[in-house]
C-alpha cells in the first residue's frame, strides 16, 4: 500500500483539540495533535538566560545612545506581570495563546552566539512540526536536533543559515532529494524582520511519497524522545571585534523569543485514539488543559506507552502497527483453558501457514503442546471428558514392569487408527489389561527385561 505524505499525515493528526478522532473498530485509530510543551515547563531548558544570577542590562538596537530604551532583564524568579515583568526565563515561551505573550519572552544573556534550547520528554512522542517566533532577529545560523533514546544519541533534523557555504561547509543548500535528507535552509535567517520573524520546520515535507509510514527509517525522521534547538550565530552589524565583543555593543545582541510551538502527538502505532499521563512523569502539570499525554490508551489487544506489544496471552499472531482500515489486532492464544500465559514463535506461525504462532507457557492440569491440547506422558484423554476439562487427563494405570516406558499408555483416542486412550503399551512377552501378565509360555516379568518376560 503507497500512501502520499498528504495522505499519511492527515492520518495520523487531527487539526486542533476539537478534531474528530479515528475509531479504533474500523481499522487504525491516531490521538489528537497538540503543544507538546503544554504542561511541560520543567522539561524545556536552555543553556543561557539573561539575568539567571543577577539583573542584566540589554538594549534596542535603534536607541543604543539613549538609556531610556536599555532595559534591565532579571530572570532570578518566574515571569509575573505585576512584580517580575522583567523575568525572561525559558518557560515563557509556552505561550498556550496567552493574550499577554508580547509581554514576555525568553531571552539569552548577551552577546553569546552558541545558546541551545532542549526540551526533554517523558517517552517516545511523534513530531509533526516546530515553530518560533522571535523577538529578536533571528539566528543567522542554527540547527534542530531530535534524539530518540533520550538523549544518549542525537540527529540533525535541518540547517538554517543566512549564508548556509559559511555557517555549515559541506552541508547541501535548499530543497531535499529524499525524504530524512538533511538539507541547509536559507529562507529564515534574514535581518528581517527584526521582530517577530518565524522559523518553522516540519518532520516530512509533504512533497515526499511516504511508502511505508511504519518503516524504520520513516520512524526515525518522526519520532522522538528529545527535541534541540541549536543557535550557533547572532546577527550584528559589524560593530563587534573578531576577538571578543565591545563593552557596550554586545547588549544589543542576543536571541529573544515571543513563542515556540512543538506539534505532535502521542505515538501509539495506530492502535489508539486517545492517550493518558506516563506514571511517573518528569512534567510539572499532569492535567493542564491541552496538554498532550504519553502514555496511549491502546485497543486491537495491544499494551506498552506506545502499543508496541501485543498484551498478555494475545500472541497468537506476530505484531503490527495499524494501517487504514486494517487494525492488525492481537489475536488471543488458545490455551484450552489450561495456562493464562502465552508467546509468538515465528516457526510455530509459519509452520500453521499464518493461522497460529501461539505457544502456552505452564501448561497447568497434566497437560503440554502448544496449545496445551495433549496430556503429558503417563496421562491420558478422558474420553468423556472435553479437552478443556481441568480433570481430563488421568493418570496410566498400567504396571511399570510390564510397560514400555516404565508405565505409559496412549495418550488419546484416534478410531482411525484403532487407538484407545488409555491402553497401555505391552512389552512384547507381556499381556493384559495393565500389561501386567506373562503371555503363555513366558514367566519373571521385570522392569529390566526389554520384552517383559523370558521364555520358560
Amino acid at each position: 500500500m503507497r500512501l502520499s505524505a498528504q495522505a499519511y499525515q492527515r492520518s495520523q493528526i487531527a487539526i486542533g483539540p476539537t478534531a474528530i478522532q479515528g475509531n479504533c473498530e474500523d481499522g487504525s485509530c491516531y490521538p489528537t495533535i497538540g503543544d507538546l510543551l503544554v504542561g511541560r515547563n520543567k522539561l524545556l531548558s536552555a543553556s543561557s538566560t539573561c539575568g539567571q544570577d543577577e539583573p542584566q542590562r540589554y538594549c534596542i538596537i535603534s536607541y543604543l545612545e539613549d538609556d531610556q530604551k536599555c532595559f534591565m532583564c532579571d530572570s532570578r524568579y518566574p515571569y509575573n506581570p505585576y512584580n517580575q515583568p522583567n523575568s525572561h526565563q525559558i518557560e515563557n515561551v509556552i505561550t498556550t495563546f496567552d493574550s499577554d505573550w508580547k509581554n514576555k519572552w525568553w531571552q539569552s544573556e548577551n552577546g553569546i552566539d552558541y545558546v541551545s534550547i532542549r526540551l526533554d520528554l517523558e517517552t517516545l512522542f511523534q513530531f509533526s512540526h516546530l515553530v518560533m517566533t522571535f523577538k529578536s532577529f533571528r539566528p543567522a545560523a542554527m540547527l534542530v536536533e531530535r534524539s530518540r533514546d533520550f538523549g544518549r544519541t542525537w540527529k540533525v533534523f535541518k540547517y538554517f543559515a543566512q549564508n548556509c557555504a559559511s555557517a555549515f561547509p559541506g552541508i547541501p543548500e535548499g530543497h531535499a532529494d529524499d525524504v530524512g535528507d538533511v538539507v541547509c535552509d536559507s529562507r529564515y535567517s534574514d535581518i528581517e524582520p527584526s521582530t517577530e520573524g518565524e522559523v518553522v520546520l516540519k518532520a516530512l515535507d509533504p512533497s515526499f511519497e511516504i511508502i511505508d509510514p511504519y518503516d524504520p527509517y520513516i520512524q526515525d525522521i518522526i519520532t522522538l524522545t528529545n527535541l534541540r534547538i541549536n543557535f550557533t550565530k547572532l546577527h550584528t552589524f559589524g560593530d563587534t571585534h573578531s576577538n571578543g565583543w565591545q563593552s557596550e555593543p554586545h547588549e544589543k545582541y542576543y536571541y529573544g523569543l515571543y513563542e515556540m510551538i512543538v506539534r505532535g502527538n502521542c505515538f501509539c502505532n495506530g492502535h489508539a485514539s486517545q492517550c493518558v499521563p506516563v506514571d511517573n512523569m518528569r512534567g510539572d502539570v499532569f492535567s493542564q488543559p491541552g496538554m498532550v499525554h504519553g502514555k496511549c490508551v491502546c485497543q486491537h489487544n495491544t499494551d506498552g506507552l506506545n502499543c508496541e506489544k501485543c498484551k498478555e496471552f494475545y500472541n497468537d499472531a506476530p505484531w503490527s502497527p495499524a494501517v487504514g482500515f486494517e487494525d492488525n489486532a492481537c489475536r488471543k492464544c488458545n490455551c484450552n483453558e489450561h495456562s493464562d500465559k502465552c508467546h509468538f514463535e515465528i516457526k510455530v506461525y509459519q509452520a500453521n501457514n499464518g493461522t497460529g504462532g501461539g505457544v502456552c507457557d505452564n501448561c497447568q492440569h497434566n497437560t503440554v503442546g502448544n496449545q496445551c491440547e495433549f496430556c503429558k506422558p503417563y496421562f491420558y484423554n478422558d474420553p468423556l471428558k472435553e479437552i478443556s476439562d481441568p480433570d481430563t487427563c488421568i493418570p496410566c494405570d498400567c504396571d511399570p514392569g510390564g510397560t514400555h516406558g516404565g508405565g505409559i499408555c496412549e495418550g488419546h483416542t484416534n478410531r482411525k487408527l484403532g487407538i484407545i486412550a488409555g491402553t497401555c503399551l505391552c512389552k512384547q512377552n507381556v499381556e493384559g489389561i495393565r500389561c501386567d501378565q506373562c503371555k503363555p509360555g513366558y514367566f519373571g516379568m521385570s522392569a529390566i527385561n526389554f520384552l517383559g518376560c523370558q521364555c520358560k
